[in-house]
């Protein structure tokens, strides 16, 4: 990276930015900069041209509220990222919370690599496993970092549903504090069945959690589901780390069918978006 805000470049590129351009590709020039409130640049991404507004607002003490305005971008698109890195966003803004309270700030996606066939994701948690698989399975819990309506029935053979329409089907597998399988219908339509894994490792009160999504086709190109794996992954490592303290990054659901797709948390949230400090 490469800033000068006040000179007018907010430069980043490489491999964990969408698209992996390159540094001459990574030039952003700030359109609008306010020392402490307002950074906005221009950002031109594979597929197009866009904007980037990040706004401030102390709401307490210690409380700052952080607005991220991404605009000429395809907005509330299930699955699409090439103009509007949705995924890439939440994981920044994560990493950014976890960075400024002192926490491992490492859950990113290398963009320079193939997104083909079956998804594999690693993850260290400063939480013991029964916290972490209860964060997995627990409706409740799902609710705040997957879920708009969780149902689970606790045993192999037993249903999972998130509310989605589509997505989990049945339990495969399940494990105490170990392992977590569920079977995986991705789009509702063509009926080809993938497997879900969560497989946990406690060791000296920390967990290292591995996420695989299982039998695609070596070509089946996943670059829309990847991210947002890692972006869950993510969410589930600080669920169990701060506990009830923690709330996802809330995005605007401004399209009423696409709604089921993000976590009761982020629907539940909604009316932070009627503070006038969001513009």
């Amino acid at each position: 990276s490469a800033v000068d805000v006040a000179g007018g470049a907010y430069d980043f590129c490489g491999l964990f930015t969408p698209g992996a351009p390159t540094r001459e590709q990574g030039k952003h020039p700030v359109s609008d900069y306010r020392a402490g409130h307002l950074l906005s640049y221009d950002w031109t991404l594979p597929n197009g041209s866009t904007n980037v507004r990040l706004m401030l607002r102390e709401r307490a003490p210690d409380v700052t509220m952080l607005t991220l305005h991404h605009a000429n971008a395809e907005v509330g698109q299930h699955h699409t990222y090439a103009l509007a890195p949705e995924d890439f966003w939440f994981l920044s803004l994560e990493n950014l919370r976890r960075y400024l309270d002192g926490k491992p700030s490492d859950a990113r996606v290398d963009f320079s690599q193939s997104m083909k066939g079956d998804i594999t994701h690693v993850i260290d948690i400063d939480a013991d496993a029964g916290t972490v698989f209860d964060v997995l399975l627990s409706p409740k819990q799902l609710e705040r970092w997957i879920a708009s309506q969780a149902a689970v029935e606790p045993h192999i053979g037993g249903s999972i549903d998130l509310g989605w329409g589509v997505g989990p089907i049945k339990i495969l597998d399940l494990q105490p504090n170990q392992k977590l399988a569920y079977e995986w219908n991705e789009d509702g339509t063509t009926g080809q069945m993938t497997t879900v894994t969560w497989t946990l490792e406690e060791g000296n009160g920390r967990t290292r959690l591995t996420f695989t999504h299982s039998g695609f086709d070596d070509d089946t190109d996943n670059s829309g589901i990847y991210p947002g794996w890692r972006n869950f992954q993510s969410w589930v490592r600080s669920v169990a780390e701060y506990g009830d303290n923690w709330q996802p990054a809330i995005k605007l659901l401004t399209n009423p069918d696409h709604a089921a797709w993000y976590p009761k948390a982020i629907n539940d949230a909604q009316a932070l978006f009627a503070d006038e400090a969001v513009e």
